[in-house]
């Protein structure tokens, strides 16, 4: 049995985990320089759409932001993979339009 008391650990409720699915680096690097300074959030980027599944499920964002065209996989097909995955499907998403 661990010793680790419910004070000891460190958890902000006010932390973000944001992904960021796009096929465009310097879209990713936007959002990024964007978020910089934001010391409650933590962002990472897919730039394959096919690996945005696996990518969500281990870094479990608060919210994915994502592109809704790129090559290979349509955005819409893409959420809806989201909603039909159980480790993904309650996630918010925020579809990003040219």
């Amino acid at each position: 049995m661990s010793d680790l008391q419910l004070d000891d650990v460190k958890t902000d409720e006010n932390a973000a985990m944001v992904l960021l699915v796009d096929d465009q680096a310097m879209i990713g690097e936007a959002v990024r320089r964007g978020l910089a300074l934001e010391q409650n959030i933590d962002f990472h980027f897919c730039a394959d759409p096919h690996q945005a599944i696996a990518q969500a499920i281990r870094i479990k964002p608060t919210v994915i932001l994502q592109d809704l065209v790129m090559p290979g996989l349509d955005g819409l097909t893409l959420v809806r993979e989201y909603r039909n995955h159980p480790a993904t499907q309650n996630i918010p998403i925020i579809v990003l339009s040219p």
